[in-house]
């Protein structure tokens, strides 16, 4: 796998845009020298309505920055790259615990409409609205937690029981497919790193939480096509040093993550009867609890090539699908129905 191409260091939103840019439109001309003059138009055309947007947020136009980019990006379908998530696909959740208990299943859905008033600034989240975050391993989901103590890191395992459609931002390695480089810039963008990672505003997310405002005002707008929520590459595991390196392609799978909003309505437990609809998820368990009821593997019997397959992060993961299983059984009259899963 080649390198980012994501400028670091701790200029402004607006510089490393316009670094971005050029290191861009640089790989283009090399790479690609042959692109139709067109896709170049529609490039410069990309670069100028984020600055704009931005620019809007930043006087307080932050409708009419929204309503700009969902126009000239988001309908845009050159800018935007639809991915399909294939039903029975594995999603995982943590919260972390200082202490050693176990949350209810419900409290491992995103935040109760009611609780709103708890929901914090991220990076696709929008002031009071819940969303759901999920990931492809349990070992990003500890990367976006701050690497808080596995054993006591309460774990689910969520499955959508049908297909789901989302945008994708995911693409962000340096490994360009030609067809795709109108798609590309938008998740750059939408994947530089934070300068004041504690602050309460961080300018690096406006235009994510730009983004997912235009998702929900599409699904306003469009009852037969939707999308339920956004794919993107995790920051924190790629931009800083991984615990387990992206050597392969195949490896990139366990670094995405997922956000979705929580569509109203809600049911009385103020969690979003869409969301629901299409998630089943298992009861919540610890490492530390599941380490107590296993026995260690030895050193022996330790691969040397795959090491996720053995860590903590995969075999959490196992067990959380052997609870899923269990609780989906559970809500079946027989045991013909709970095979048929």
């Amino acid at each position: 796998m080649k390198e980012t191409i994501l400028p670091t260091g701790s200029l402004s939103f607006l510089d490393r845009v316009d670094n971005l840019e050029k290191i861009y439109r640089d790989i283009i001309a090399i790479e690609y020298p042959n692109v139709p003059r067109e896709s170049l138009a529609s490039l410069e055309s990309f670069w100028t309505v984020i600055k704009h947007c931005y620019n809007l947020h930043q006087e307080g136009l932050s409708a009419e920055a929204t309503l700009f980019f969902y126009e000239k990006i988001f309908c845009n379908e050159d800018y935007i790259e639809k991915y399909e998530l294939e039903p029975q696909s594995r999603l995982y959740r943590i919260r972390k615990t200082e202490v050693s208990g176990l949350f209810s299943k419900e409290e491992m859905f995103h935040i109760p409409f009611d609780k709103r008033h708890l929901i914090t600034n991220g990076r696709y989240s929008i002031n009071g609205i819940p969303s759901l975050y999920l990931c492809e391993s349990t070992y990003i989901c500890w990367e976006e937690l701050g690497n808080p103590n596995f054993d006591t890191c309460n774990v689910s395992m969520f499955v959508n029981e049908q297909m789901v459609s989302v945008i994708n931002v995911a693409p962000i390695m340096k490994a360009f497919d030609k067809d795709k480089i109108l798609k590309y810039p938008l998740a750059y963008v939408c994947s530089l790193g934070t300068n004041h990672p504690e602050g309460p505003f961080k300018e690096e997310y406006v235009i994510p939480q730009m983004l997912m405002q235009c998702l929900l005002i599409h699904n306003k707008r469009n009852t037969k096509t939707s999308y339920v929520g956004i794919r993107y590459l995790s920051n924190k595991a790629y931009v800083q040093r991984p615990l387990f390196p992206l050597n392969e392609k195949k490896d990139l799978k366990r670094y995405f993550n997922y956000a979705f909003p929580a569509y109203g309505p809600y049911d009385n437990d103020g969690l979003s009867k869409k969301l629901k609809s299409i998630f089943s998820w298992s009861s919540p368990d610890t490492y530390g609890r599941y380490r107590l009821r296993t026995a260690n593997m030895s050193v022996e019997e330790r691969p040397t090539t795959d090491t996720y397959s053995v860590s903590a992060f995969s075999q959490i993961e196992n067990w959380c699908n052997v609870q899923w299983a269990h609780d989906n059984m559970l809500s079946y009259n027989s045991w013909e129905g709970a095979l048929s899963l």
